[in-house]
């Protein structure tokens, strides 16, 4: 990482010493969503919406409109600023995207905001397995994970195409998942983001239950269609 603009990392803790942990999640969705969209194709039209922090918060459970804290961190804290809106759209940037990651990371290691940091004490708080973890956590995009498999759980059937899909989640992302929820609780780290492979891998759990069902149900009716075909045929025979 760079080295963080003067004054950014600060008011960021000076933020989350204000509000907390609602600020803590609101501010971790937005820079989830920054990072997890760096090198994926399609325009974007700034770090991130309105619209992804919100999934981002409902994936970990949060039922928040984090409307009035993302107002507060751009104009009271200038944190961020608002790079596109429209009448359903509203898009920000960070003004430091590292400057606000090492704020993150030195509130999850306790670090008093009104204590200036102390340098080359910062990297020796951080635990460095921990910190692994996390990475590999993000670059299984848990958010984008669990909004994929939403959206095929939504459906009341699934096209080949869909189940291909869901084999290669199942055999890739989901299976590194396990790995990684095992290693967080070997490590005891519990983030939202922990919480969000949890879910995924809940609701990869059911909805193969839900296909396993229907195609046990498809050859019971397929066994039932064979046996009512060979009725008729007896009762019809002289």
């Amino acid at each position: 990482m760079g080295s963080a603009a003067p004054g950014v990392r600060e008011r960021v803790l000076e933020f989350l010493a204000e509000y907390g942990e609602r600020g803590y999640a609101v501010l971790r969705a937005a820079v989830d969503a920054a990072t997890s969209a760096r090198g994926r194709r399609g325009v974007r039209l700034g770090d991130f919406s309105h619209r992804e922090v919100v999934t981002r918060l409902k994936a970990w459970g949060i039922d928040y409109n984090p409307s009035m804290l993302l107002r507060v961190l751009e104009r009271d804290y200038g944190v961020i600023e608002t790079s596109y809106r429209s009448s359903n759209q509203h898009w920000w940037r960070f003004l430091d995207l590292d400057a606000v990651v090492e704020a993150l990371d030195a509130y999850d290691q306790g670090i008093d905001a009104t204590e200036p940091p102390i340098e080359g004490d910062e990297e020796e708080l951080l635990d460095p397995e921990t910190e692994l973890l996390r990475v590999q956590i993000a670059s299984l995009d848990p958010a984008g994970m669990l909004e994929e498999l939403r959206r095929l759980a939504a459906k009341p059937r699934l096209a080949r195409t869909e189940l291909a899909r869901l084999r290669s989640l199942a055999f890739n992302e989901l299976e590194l998942a396990a790995r990684l929820l095992r290693r967080a609780e070997e490590l005891g780290y519990d983030g939202p983001e922990v919480e969000m492979l949890r879910e995924a891998i809940k609701l990869a759990g059911r909805l193969s239950r839900r296909l396993l069902s229907a195609a046990r149900l498809t050859a019971e009716s397929r066994r039932t269609v064979m046996e009512l075909a060979r009725t008729g045929s007896g009762l019809l025979e002289p």
